[in-house]
């Protein structure tokens, strides 16, 4: 376990000295919910619905799909520099490879948001330490669900990294467009729904809204949308250990 913190660290120091781009994110988070949350809500006019609260959930759910996404390019840019191949020759086994990649991306996804999800439970308020705890686990899980998802696709950027960007940018312009992340279920046209029922992210937003104690008319089943949240992150994570196991000796480093 000591060898995987180190590979972690090893991988994480370079970007957090100084950690520049978390500090734009929580910038960027805090300047959406102060000044654009403000105003749209002003506009947004649901019965029984907060859509301030709905959307600064909503900013917290993407910044979890960019750092999912985020661990999967990371994957493909360490093929690319020549720096896999190294990981490759130290004496960790394919596994412990493949969870040094995990956690990596749960640390990274820890400090990002740290300052976000502060804002939002603090913009909620009364909530308990159960539901502030299991919203974290949640976020955590989709989270993993997502990383295994891009960590899947990344082996497509070892036979062409342009192929890989296009279809990692159309798939997430897809996925967070068409789901519940910035808007309720129930406002859906229909054929906004069903290409919302695809979605991994409209699970993992109407799950952690329902432990956050949002009206459960406008959202999901949480009991079925913790079943499809375990169920993508138990497929794709096994899916990426797999892939490491038998393909990522072919990775090309240029």
């Amino acid at each position: 376990m000591s060898n995987i913190i180190r590979l972690v660290w090893f991988d994480l120091k370079p970007e957090l000295k100084p950690p520049v781009w978390i500090i734009m994110e929580w910038a960027v988070f805090l300047v959406q919910v102060g000044v654009y949350g403000a105003i749209i809500s002003q506009i947004v006019d649901i019965t029984g619905l907060d859509y301030r609260q709905f959307f600064a959930v909503g900013l917290v759910i993407m910044i979890t799909f960019s750092m999912a996404s985020h661990t999967g390019r990371h994957f493909v840019e360490h093929a690319h520099e020549g720096r896999l191949p190294y990981l490759l020759s130290l004496p960790i086994s394919r596994s412990q490879l493949f969870l040094t990649i995990a956690l990596q991306g749960g640390t990274e996804l820890a400090l990002m948001l740290s300052v976000p999800l502060t804002v939002t439970l603090l913009i909620l308020g009364n909530l308990s330490l159960v539901s502030v705890v299991a919203c974290v686990l949640a976020l955590f899980w989709l989270g993993f669900g997502v990383a295994g998802l891009m960590l899947g696709f990344s082996f497509i950027a070892f036979k062409s990294s342009d192929l890989y960007t296009a279809i990692v940018t159309g798939l997430s312009a897809i996925i967070i467009r068409f789901s519940t992340v910035l808007y309720p279920f129930i406002v859906l046209p229909s054929e906004y729904a069903t290409a919302a029922a695809f979605s991994p992210l409209t699970y993992g937003a109407d799950l952690v809204r329902s432990i956050l104690g949002f009206d459960p008319k406008f959202l999901l089943n949480p009991y079925y949308a913790a079943a499809v949240l375990a169920a993508l992150a138990v497929s794709t994570l096994g899916l990426g250990l797999v892939l490491v196991q038998r393909l990522v000796e072919g990775v090309k480093s240029a």
